[in-house]
């Protein structure tokens, strides 16, 4: 009814086999830095923008789009519709739209939006929204939140910790600030592809307070060119609600002696399952230490403890070929120093963060398809129904037109029918009735002219009653309906037998094997055939005694007219004697009579036919 089902069927079935290979998107993580908040606004198309300097320009290869969480795990402030562009100009004069979506609403997701580019150089990414997101329970304020902007070149995320112009931002910490949209910790967690190894990172030795100092160290070989320092947090399978774990409250982060970077003097805030990097373009160094001087908590004790410890140059981490020492350790299947540079989080393979956010993005694309399907789906399910309702009413529409055309024609069959039958039995009255008023008129001249009234009033009275039986017949076939049970043609048997055999013995037999219905012609032309039989009977066999036995099954019909008469030669016949009009009626049923009689032995009539 709707050739589009298939075709969206089908496209569903694509991208249904299309999500089995694309990571699932990872339950959400709490995280104090949520991200990016703009100024209240007092209508959903208020415009509103945050723009970011990369500080040089970069030959750009995607830019990454987080929403932001806050509290429940669902994007917070997501804008309905928005603008990305990239330009060299910080007023963008001049501008590369990278992705337009201010024609059609988005939907709500934690997913990440990737757009990949190309041949596009810039320095300056500028985010735009055009219809803002309702500020939740509040009806007449609105706003836009990001958790996180990543801009891809060369294999690392060039916006880590690039400058943030925001006109119209709120500043509430440590929540929201527009320093959070570029310090790479977001909702999404870890770029992990899950297993079932059991191996959690490195462990420090375990000390009784918290201000201990414990550092651990990785030795490249050689010096090296390094463009960001990554630290992969500890998440151990035994401590399942321990985010973060061993993460160091306060610590520093030097290579080849220099300091990095130094949170020494405040508390750092606990990164749960999100990386935390460090951007270092320039640096050369060949070895990396972290040194923790405020410990984590533990259970009534204190550790420090790392997942992976990662220094990346042009996309590849370096440090998994290094050499790793500390200053004490916890050494257990699930804890070592080989731990710390294996490639692995505590809870499976670390992924590639630029391919991994990509399928994340595209995940989304198919997910939001899917539910644009499903939608077309209902509505053109909905045609398709409305076309089988119109068909149906079309196809009972055209029932009804036959049926009425049928009864048309039957009906005017039926007239037909009984027009004939009209003509028939005014024939029928003509050639029963009209002879036997004829022969009375004749016979009533000769009595008067020639004196002998009584042998003719006696014909006279005969005649008489031959034409009252007749008519009677005659009525008794207008009086019956259209298919008047066969019970009623031996009732009008028995009736006319007894008129016409009123002088002879005579005995009707009749078995009723169903209460069957024959049209109204079989029983006359039945009728008829008896009659003359019975009237032949009564003229010209002088006969004693009559049986008549009559009875029907299965749609076949019998009758059998025997006298113990005087007989007649059958080849000897002529049509005067009526025996051709049987044979006629017999001829118009469609059946079969038989006609046995020898001079002086009587005569048997037998007719044999079915009916409908």
């Amino acid at each position: 009814m709707n050739p589009q089902l298939s075709s969206l069927d089908h496209r569903q079935h694509e991208l249904q086999a299309s999500l089995a290979n694309l990571p699932a998107l990872p339950a959400p993580q709490p995280q104090e830095h949520a991200g990016f908040h703009s100024g209240l606004a007092p209508q959903a198309d208020s415009i509103r923008w945050v723009q970011i300097d990369l500080g040089a320009e970069y030959p750009l290869d995607s830019v990454v789009v987080i929403p932001a969480m806050l509290g429940v795990a669902e994007s917070y402030g997501f804008p309905q519709r928005f603008r990305i562009d990239a330009s060299n100009d910080p007023l963008f004069a001049e501008s590369d739209t990278l992705l337009d979506q201010t024609s059609a609403d988005a939907l709500p997701s934690l997913a990440p939006w990737c757009i990949t580019t190309k041949n596009i150089k810039a320095r300056h990414i500028r985010f735009t929204a055009s219809k803002l997101a309702a500020q939740p329970h509040q009806t007449k304020r609105f706003i836009f939140c990001l958790g996180e902007l990543l801009v891809f070149s060369g294999g690392r995320n060039v916006a880590l910790q690039a400058q943030v112009l925001a006109p119209n931002s709120v500043e509430t910490l440590p929540t929201w600030s527009p320093r959070h949209l570029v310090d790479g910790a977001y909702a999404l967690g870890l770029p992990v592809h899950p297993d079932e190894i059991n191996g959690n990172g490195w462990h420090s030795g375990i000390s009784t307070t918290a201000e201990s100092t414990k550092w651990v160290q990785a030795d490249l070989g050689a010096p090296r060119d390094i463009q960001e320092i990554r630290l992969i947090p500890a998440h151990p399978r035994d401590y399942p609600e321990r985010f973060g774990f061993g993460f160091p409250r306060r610590f520093k982060v030097e290579a080849d002696g220099r300091t990095i970077f130094d949170s020494t003097t405040a508390d750092f805030p606990n990164p749960g399952d999100t990386p935390v990097a460090f951007p270092t373009p320039g640096l050369r160094a060949q070895t990396l230490r972290c040194t923790a001087t405020q410990l984590w908590e533990r259970s009534g004790d204190f550790v420090y403890a790392l997942a992976e410890l990662q220094a990346f140059d042009t996309g590849k981490n370096i440090a998994r070929e290094a050499v790793i020492t500390s200053s004490d350790d916890t050494i257990t299947p699930a804890w070592s120093r080989a731990g710390l540079i294996d490639g692995r989080s505590s809870s499976g393979l670390l992924l590639d963060e630029a391919s991994w956010l990509a399928d994340l993005s595209q995940r989304r694309q198919f997910t939001d398809e899917l539910a644009a399907l499903e939608t077309q789906r209902t509505t053109a399910l909905s045609i398709a129904q409305n076309r089988v309702a119109w068909l149906a009413s079309a196809v009972f529409c055209l029932a009804v037109v036959i049926a009425w055309l049928a009864f048309q024609r039957a009906r005017r069959s039926r007239r037909r029918e009984i027009e004939a039958l009209r003509h028939r039995i005014s024939r029928d009255l003509h050639d029963e009735i009209g002879s036997h008023l004829g022969s009375i008129r004749l016979m009533s001249e000769l009595a008067l002219r020639d004196g002998s009234a009584s042998e003719s009033l006696e014909e006279i009275h005969r005649l008489a009653g031959e034409a009252a039986e007749s008519m009677r017949g005659i009525i008794w076939l207008v009086r019956e309906g259209d298919l008047p049970p066969l019970a009623s043609l031996v009732e009008a048997m028995r009736q006319s037998a007894a008129a016409l055999l009123r002088d002879i013995d005579w005995h009707l037999e009749a078995t009723e094997c169903n209460s069957a219905t024959v049209s109204l012609e079989f029983h006359r032309q039945v009728f008829l055939l008896f009659r003359e039989a019975a009237h032949n009977i009564t003229r010209h066999a002088h006969a004693a005694q009559v049986r008549i036995e009559v009875r029907w099954k299965a749609k076949h019909f019998h009758l059998r007219i025997e006298d113990d008469g005087c007989g007649f030669d059958v080849a000897a016949v002529t049509a005067g004697n009526g025996l051709a009009n049987l044979q006629h009626r017999a001829t118009v049923l469609g059946g079969t009579l038989q006609i046995t009689s020898r001079a002086g032995s009587g005569t048997c009539i037998t007719l044999e036919a079915d009916f409908s």
